[in-house]
């Protein structure tokens, strides 16, 4: 079981982009098996009777997921920091709030997650209506995981 623990956190790294070594940890707790590993997905399945939208992930503990196009980052067991940006439907705005969204600076939010092996987490945008109003300030929108499933992460 030891030669898998190796191959998973090093694949964790590759998949995040991430070409730097694995860190060998302490002596103390190199015979503890390793924690896994869950996903982060932004696949466009968002439920819009409540008000969750697609997002995007720009950033992950401040790099950035890869590779390109993908809609599934894989991810280390234990606490992450997501930055996200909105992608809520443009029939959600008038055309003042349209602008004011293509105006506004600080498009990005941050979520903390903290990742379960064998889990995934489904990613979006919750349009937060008693805000809508608010554009230029962000207060409309919020980064969240709006649902989660148990699934093997190999």
């Amino acid at each position: 079981m030891k030669a898998l623990a190796l191959p998973l956190a090093s694949l964790s790294l590759v998949a995040l982009g991430v070409c730097a070594q694995p860190a060998n940890p302490p002596a103390a707790t190199q015979s503890e098996p390793s924690t896994g590993c869950g996903r982060v997905s932004v696949f466009d399945v968002a439920p819009r009777t409540r008000d969750m939208f697609r997002a995007r992930l720009i950033s992950i503990d401040g790099q950035l997921p890869g590779p390109a196009g993908s809609r599934s980052f894989r991810l280390d067991a234990g606490s992450h920091e997501l930055e996200v940006a909105e992608l809520i439907d443009t029939n959600q705005f008038d055309d003042v709030q349209l602008r004011q969204r293509d105006q506004k600076s600080g498009a990005y939010k941050k979520l903390r997650l903290d990742v379960a092996a064998d889990t995934t987490y489904l990613l979006g945008a919750h349009l937060i209506d008693a805000h809508r109003n608010e554009i230029l300030s962000g207060a409309y929108w919020e980064p969240v995981i709006y649902s989660q499933n148990s699934e093997p992460c190999r």
